[in-house]
């Protein structure tokens, strides 16, 4: 009944050589009622009349009481069987009724009832008014009244370590799993696993406590970084800014680097992450500018600095993923400065169902999944830009089709393990790209979210989770972005993995260059681009370990983390 509690038994030694002792200041027998610590801990561990109340309670009800047991005399207790273990206190006016065995160190605070066969382990601990009915009236026949219909009774076992909130109320047939804790006001109608926190009517699960930081070292140098990115973040900006007359406020991703597009929707998307986009520069301009790069016929947002677009612009080329990728860049950036692309992403638009599941079926699954994946990003963001500002109806339903149809279910992936030295890397990465503007993008659940923790689980220790080897921006978001979507839906391996995505916070929070930012990778310098990803990866890690409250900035654009497309599926 006590579940893995049970091999914890030191625990309750421990706590008990802690408690200090009772100290000279006087004690009234009514304060002893509602606090029976004061007896349970004082020198002789029992109170003036308890040996008398724990020998009558003895011979009316056969009870096995441990050594320093209180019994609160305001207590109502009228047990067929009852068993207490050492140092467990039972306050006034509580309840005990029926069959009912209580371990040690536990504590009934007052009024609490416990009624029917209910099992608690040791070291529980109950507040006032909390209730455990471990028992139920029958009532599935309609003709005849429930009191008529008798009883049934499952029992009820709380396991080692447990401490239930006021009051709660647990149901019969309930497991409450050892260390977890029952917010107060929680209605317990099924299982509580181990480490839980539940709360609510009917309790839920909140989070699993061991997901809970341990030790203050992640959250010291994550407010570190916080800080220093704070101050500087506007630094980082003007250090890219570039001077070269391009009508706007333009970047480059680096000082030295040729001008594009990109870095320019970088900038806008850091700024807006702090809450401040202007900060970029002229709102109004720089959505012009946007605006103006929409190609008319294809609705894409080319690169100028970039060659002409193909006569079949949305093909998959490996050297030219610009001609597609402005959708992301720009699109997102256009929805941060507050406004949308001026006309649909028309290629996309006009891509009737069955030429959708030809490219589809045609793209490079089995040996390169990453740009695969990569072009089904684009589609799924073309989609949700024609559905949200132009009114689509179209393009998603033969998307999501293929997708469910197509999935491997036993790695989650959309790609094949190379057995050569790309290992999963492709697949993995596809995965991110393709899930982040479908799934991510509109709030659909993952086909086999468990399946692809496991995959992305076992490519990241392959890789050392990228702490030194292989280490880049890309490299790293494609397994922190896919293991924090698929915990929105299962706490599969979430303890388990909490220690390795730990340690990868941690090391990225000491990778910042004051004044410049995050590089894109080891062997580069801090630019726009590494910045902007790199912030995103920490508070998507932050988020996932429960650290995230209060950072000064919260991903926007291509990296949010809400799935704004929602209300358009």
């Amino acid at each position: 009944m006590r579940g893995d509690g049970a091999r914890h038994k030191g625990w309750a030694r421990r706590a008990v050589a802690s408690v200090p002792s009772v100290g000279d200041e006087p004690v009234s027998d009514e304060q002893v009622e509602i606090e029976p610590w004061h007896a349970v801990w004082s020198d002789d561990g029992t109170w003036p009349g308890q040996p008398d109340r724990l020998a009558a309670i003895r011979d009316r009800t056969g009870a096995t009481l441990g050594h320093r047991v209180f019994l609160a005399t305001d207590a109502s207790i009228a047990c067929e069987s009852l068993t207490i273990g050492d140092r467990t206190y039972v306050a006034k006016g509580c309840v005990l009724r029926d069959r009912i065995t209580m371990g040690e160190d536990c504590t009934l605070n007052p009024y609490v009832t416990v009624a029917g066969r209910v099992t608690l382990g040791d070291g529980v601990r109950i507040a006032s008014y909390a209730a455990l009915y471990g028992f139920n009236h029958v009532f599935d026949d309609l003709e005849v009244p429930i009191w008529w219909q008798g009883l049934d009774e499952q029992g009820i076992a709380v396991e080692d370590d447990v401490w239930v909130g006021t009051h709660v109320v647990i149901c019969d047939g309930v497991t409450v799993g050892a260390h977890s804790v029952l917010a107060a006001g929680s209605v317990v109608t099924k299982d509580v696993p181990p480490y839980s926190v539940v709360g609510g009517v009917p309790a839920r699960v909140l989070y699993d406590r061991r997901d809970r930081p341990r030790t203050p070292v992640r959250r010291d140098a994550l407010a570190e970084l916080d800080r220093r990115v704070a101050e500087q973040w506007r630094d980082v900006l003007e250090r890219c800014r570039t001077d070269a007359d391009h009508g706007v406020a333009a970047y480059v991703d680096r000082p030295g680097d040729p001008w594009k597009v990109r870095p320019t929707c970088d900038a806008a998307e850091l700024a807006a992450a702090f809450g401040d986009a202007a900060a970029a520069g002229p709102p109004d301009e720089l959505v012009a500018w946007l605006q103006g790069l929409q190609e008319a016929t294809t609705g894409l947002f080319p690169d100028p600095t970039e060659p002409p677009l193909d006569e079949d612009p949305i093909r998959l080329r490996l050297d030219a993923e610009y001609q597609t990728y402005g959708v992301l860049s720009v699109g997102y950036a256009l929805e941060v400065l507050g406004a949308a692309p001026r006309d649909p992403v028309h290629v996309v638009e006009q891509l009737e169902a069955d030429e959708l599941v030809a490219r589809l079926d045609a793209l490079p699954w089995p040996t390169l999944a990453w740009p695969a994946g990569a072009w089904v990003d684009f589609y799924g963001t073309a989609v949700y830009l024609n559905r949200r500002h132009h009114g689509s109806i179209v393009g998603l339903e033969p998307l999501v089709g293929w997708l469910t149809t197509r999935v491997d279910r036993h790695s989650g992936m959309w790609g094949q393990v190379d057995a050569g030295d790309w290992g999963w890397l492709m697949p993995v990465n596809g995965f991110y790209r393709l899930t982040r503007g479908t799934y991510a993008q509109f709030g659909m659940p993952l086909p086999h979210a468990e399946a692809a923790i496991d995959t992305v689980a076992l490519h990241s220790r392959e890789n050392g989770w990228f702490v030194e080897r292989n280490r880049s921006a890309c490299n790293v978001l494609d397994v922190v972005h896919p293991i924090w979507l698929a915990a929105q839906q299962t706490d599969h391996r979430r303890a388990e993995l909490r220690d390795a995505l730990a340690a990868v916070l941690g090391d990225t929070c000491g990778r910042w260059v004051d004044g410049e930012g995050f590089a894109f990778s080891p062997d580069q310098t801090p630019g726009l681009q590494g910045t902007e990803m790199w912030l995103s990866i920490v508070y998507l890690l932050a988020h996932h370990l429960g650290e995230s409250d209060g950072l000064s900035w919260r991903p926007q654009g291509v990296h949010r983390l809400e799935p704004v497309g929602a209300s358009l599926l």
